[in-house]
């Protein structure tokens, strides 16, 4: 039986991550900061293993006796950009470090994304081998892990994965785009450029890191070769209005109204939203960090490269996974 640590499992993508690992048989241990919050993870057959990414001497039990660490666990957010490098570039440093100083290291897949690598310029994808270039301070955080896990990638088997969007039942943040729609029949729309955005679904998402783990490529040692690092989504790309266009139907609304918003309102709106979320200590969806995202123009990517090496292919369509999400909002009365 194949073991595997997961962190971040308590995250949306980690759930559905756990969730197939266990249909496949893996024996499951996540990294938890307080046992007592997540019983229903140990309910279902998984090892809790208390540690906390920011703290290097608590990890080396938690990548004990494991095949594979499947790194989820970050920031995706945050009041203050020290935080985001503190967890998102130290703790991947901390957990690489930690499956260094075993004898037999195992195979370590970090969860990146595709913020880690920047926007898509022009009419093509980006792959692999193009420059990066982040434009966010979460962008650079995910960098900054990528960087950190190349450090021990000589001792540790490593591959890097990068998601684009990810959309999903339990997922609080896409949800906002849902409830919007079905409340008020709008779809807010950064700038009035059709840009074109890559999407995944996070049972895909899972499919890819297990197959990256299984047949992937490692990393070699060489920050701007590619080796050893996938983009993973769908092949479909759609544009910010389709995508509220399909979410509308998806939640039975007849028409959905796309509103483009120029980019000095999101800019404005972001600037009022980091003040509060200082106020309150609480960070907030959207933000300055975000905007300079939405602001940079197209976020696709080709996820060619996953699926000749690893035969990777997503199970459904774009467009049938937004509809999965919606129904499950619905049946589980978040809508």
């Amino acid at each position: 039986m194949r073991r595997a640590l997961v962190t971040g499992a308590t995250g949306f993508i980690g759930h559905h991550l756990v969730q197939r690992l266990l249909a496949e048989d893996t024996a499951v241990k996540c990294l938890v900061r307080s046992q007592s919050r997540f019983a229903r993870l140990s309910e279902q057959g998984v090892t809790l293993v208390r540690g906390d990414l920011t703290d290097a001497n608590s990890l080396a039990e938690a990548v004990k006796d494991v095949d594979v660490v499947y790194h989820l666990g970050g920031l995706t957010k945050s009041v203050r950009r020290g935080d985001l490098l503190k967890v998102n570039g130290g703790g991947a440093r901390n957990i690489s470090r930690a499956c260094s100083q075993r004898s037999c290291p195992p195979t370590l897949v970090l969860v990146s994304s595709l913020a880690a690598a920047g926007p898509s310029y022009g009419a093509e994808p980006r792959i692999e081998t193009d420059h990066v270039n982040p434009v966010s301070h979460y962008g650079h955080s995910k960098r900054a892990g990528e960087l950190a896990v190349m450090e021990c990638a000589v001792d540790v088997p490593t591959t890097i994965v990068r998601p684009s969007i990810v959309v999903g039942e339990l997922d609080r943040d896409g949800f906002q785009w849902f409830r919007m729609i079905r409340k008020l029949g709008i779809h807010l729309t950064p700038g009035f450029t059709n840009h074109y955005y890559s999407m995944i679904h996070a049972d895909d998402l899972a499919s890819a890191l297990m197959l990256a783990a299984q047949t992937g490529e490692r990393l070699t040692g060489s920050v701007e070769d590619g080796a050893g690092i996938y983009f993973a989504t769908c092949e479909e790309f759609i544009t910010y209005a389709d995508l509220g266009r399909v979410i509308g139907s998806s939640v039975g609304c007849a028409k959905t109204r796309v509103v483009h918003a120029p980019l000095w309102m999101i800019w404005g709106l972001a600037v009022g939203c980091d003040v509060w979320a200082r106020v309150r200590k609480n960070p907030t969806i959207l933000s300055v960090d975000k905007a300079r995202e939405a602001a940079a123009g197209a976020w696709a990517c080709s996820a060619a490269k996953l699926q000749r090496h690893t035969g990777f292919e997503p199970a459904m369509t774009l467009e049938n996974r937004l509809r999965q999400t919606a129904d499950w909002y619905l049946q589980e009365k978040w809508l």
